[in-house]
């Protein structure tokens, strides 16, 4: 079954677009979604975890999220350590939830994906790009922060640029032009695969 890879940066709009392609019968796996279940349930991941960041970083069963982002956006060697641990757990989760789907293809979305080893499980990829502007008014309308703490969060990530220039599809979230035709263009380049 064929993979369309779904990025975007944060407050680009790439979940919205992947309801769209949900409302089309594509199943869609939440890359983010899914890491957070995983960290709760996931028995070797918890106890990787545990051993990497010390037992305080679950407090009743609870992963302590902002306690391991301070602790691994402080220090690179670490994020690198816990990014080995969650990706092949999360790559296997999506492995099993893939071969229970069945339609013409199945969508992996993920803001990371191009810059993890999840990209080599798409056979296809959409950039949803957005400008800037539009992005920090989503996050800090969506999250109640502020412009520096959303600057603060997309400057972590890859640029609309480098995602599209890795991307067979690109598609625009400017609040001007419609979603929908786009998401069809694209939906039906995969059906044609």
């Amino acid at each position: 079954m064929l993979c369309l890879g779904v990025t975007g940066g944060i407050g680009s709009g790439k979940s919205y677009v992947s309801r769209i392609f949900t409302a089309l019968s594509i199943p869609v796996y939440e890359a983010d979604t899914q890491t957070k279940l995983l960290y709760e349930h996931d028995a070797e991941l918890k106890q990787g975890l545990i051993l990497l960041l010390g037992a305080g970083i679950y407090r009743k069963g609870q992963l302590q999220r902002a306690l391991m982002a301070d602790r691994i956006f402080a220090d690179r060697e670490l994020l690198e350590q816990v990014n080995r641990l969650v990706h092949p757990v999360v790559m296997r989760d999506f492995a099993d939830w893939r071969e229970q789907q069945e339609a013409a293809y199945v969508i992996l979305e993920s803001a990371i994906i191009l810059e993890t080893p999840f990209a080599s499980v798409a056979d296809k990829m959409v950039t949803v790009s957005s400008p800037i502007s539009l992005r920090i008014e989503r996050l800090c309308h969506r999250d109640q922060s502020g412009v520096e703490d959303a600057q603060r969060r997309m400057e972590r990530q890859w640029s609309d640029d480098m995602r599209e220039k890795k991307s067979d599809f690109v598609i625009c979230s400017d609040g001007k032009r419609p979603l929908l035709p786009q998401v069809l263009e694209v939906h039906q380049a995969m059906l044609e695969l």
